[in-house]
């Protein structure tokens, strides 16, 4: 039986921002009491499928690291925990700290759905002040120029995934299946954007509800990983919290 290689992505739960109904991008707050419970209870789905990570890859912001550590406890391991920034939020530019509901308001819809969905329209940028004060706080104090641009689009978004992927995601796919990546709604979009090899079409319409383990089947006969299934730990779940999702406008 040919052995497949696993890889489960997985987007953080709730924070504050989410249940104010912000557009959070690089802001950094943390996890509401609901947040954990959906980080908990996407452990109990892991753990329940015998998911036993070697390595557990996260973005430098709270959200996500949270999230993974309370997966961690959950699986009752010690998986090694890879902090990458390339797997951070898209920056919202203009937009961040600014409530979803008021801009759709002030812009109207249309302009709010393609500054939210669009694949290569970028938002608006941040000012050079809002730049710098979130440039001068952690975690970005200690990441590299790189990590923190003025705004960002879906597609630039992908570009500074797709190193991560081909160097550091496929290569310890191979040394050490499964893998759990946890990411953010559009830095997830992006990957699985990357992984499925989705047109940006397709990739606009995705929506990646929280903590919902998606899973990913390689086959690596050939030597590169080969995409074999997709699909949800627990599938009811997921097309319930997507349809909510895409109700509320997606991502």
């Amino acid at each position: 039986m040919t052995r497949l290689y696993e890889v489960y992505l997985l987007r953080h739960g709730e924070s504050t921002a989410n249940a104010q109904g912000l557009f959070t991008g690089v802001l950094n707050p943390p996890l509401t009491e609901r947040g954990r419970i959906e980080a908990r209870d996407a452990g109990l789905l892991l753990h329940a499928a015998g998911i036993r990570p070697v390595s557990i890859f996260a973005s430098a912001l709270e959200r996500t690291i949270a999230t993974a550590l309370i997966v961690k406890d959950v699986l009752g391991l010690d998986a090694d925990l890879r902090i990458e920034w390339r797997l951070n939020e898209r920056n919202y530019g203009a937009l961040t700290g600014q409530s979803k509901t008021a801009v759709a308001r002030r812009y109207g819809v249309s302009q709010f759905l393609t500054w939210r969905r669009s694949f290569l329209t970028a938002p608006p940028p941040m000012s050079a002040e809002q730049l710098e004060a979130i440039r001068s706080e952690e975690p970005f104090r200690s990441l590299p120029q790189a990590a923190l641009t003025p705004t960002e689009s879906l597609h630039d978004v992908g570009r500074r995934i797709l190193p991560f992927v081909a160097e550091q995601l496929y290569p310890v796919l191979v040394e050490e299946s499964p893998v759990i990546v946890v990411g953010h709604g559009n830095s997830l979009r992006a990957l699985c954007m990357i992984i499925e090899g989705l047109t940006p079409r397709q990739v606009e319409q995705l929506a990646i509800p929280t903590g919902q383990p998606l899973r990913y089947r390689f086959d690596l006969r050939s030597g590169t990983p080969a995409l074999v299934a997709r699909d949800y730990l627990d599938p009811d779940a997921a097309v319930e919290a997507t349809e909510l999702l895409n109700r509320q406008g997606g991502t």
